[in-house]
């Protein structure tokens, strides 16, 4: 895994980053969006020349097909390039949904894919003062957020399912201070982020080759 690790404002700079980065590498042009929601990543991955596919749980936009990750894929075709941001921690079975997505693309095929961050310095706060994560409170299983994805449990899963981890890289969304407390709070934070680089970022992106 490339060991320099880039930092991105949100998760579409990084996936737009990836694609222009790995779609010439990719063994074919289908490209799959999975959690496509309302279409966001369709102009970008049009303007490359791919040829962009929507999956979704609950079908936002007309284009979209529903695929339950616990399933194999509705169709038939196998892509070069799957799109993965922020779903797998929303995932009752999240290695059986990463066996899933493998199944559905073909050797040398790139995965493009961000989580929430557990290792977080505002989650390691979190723990210590109120014993759970901040992005995993219960009001988040609203959104059924049920599984947490450590990264080492997360690469554990990929390489498990015929994957090799190509790079690492952090999801920071800048914010500011309101008040004093909050000041504090984050020089703690980034004293923590300066002991452990994946301490920083609300999320991570990983990027992966099908072997």
């Amino acid at each position: 895994m490339n060991e320099k690790i880039k930092e991105y404002k949100n998760r579409s700079y990084f996936a737009f980053d990836m694609l222009d980065k790995y779609f010439n590498q990719a063994p074919n042009k289908y490209i799959s969006d999975i959690g496509s929601g309302f279409g966001f990543m369709e102009n970008k991955i049009v303007s490359i020349g791919g040829i962009w596919t929507p999956f979704d749980y609950v079908k936002k936009i007309d284009k979209s097909i529903i695929w339950d990750l616990n399933n194999s894929c509705p169709i038939q075709e196998k892509v070069g390039i799957t799109i993965f941001l922020e779903v797998l921690e929303h995932l009752s079975n999240p290695e059986l949904g990463i066996r899933n997505i493998s199944n559905h693309m073909v050797k040398n095929g790139i995965l493009i894919m961000s989580v929430p961050n557990p290792s977080w310095s505002r989650n390691r706060l979190n723990m210590l003062f109120k014993g759970m994560l901040f992005s995993f409170q219960p009001k988040h299983l609203e959104e059924h957020h049920v599984f947490v994805p450590w990264f080492h449990i997360v690469e554990y899963f990929l390489k498990e399912n015929g994957f090799e981890l190509l790079e690492y890289a952090i999801i920071n969304e800048p914010s500011s201070p309101q008040n004093i407390k909050e000041k504090i709070k984050q020089i703690i934070e980034k004293y923590i982020e300066s002991k452990d680089i994946k301490a920083k970022g609300l999320s991570y992106g990983i990027v992966a080759r099908k072997l």
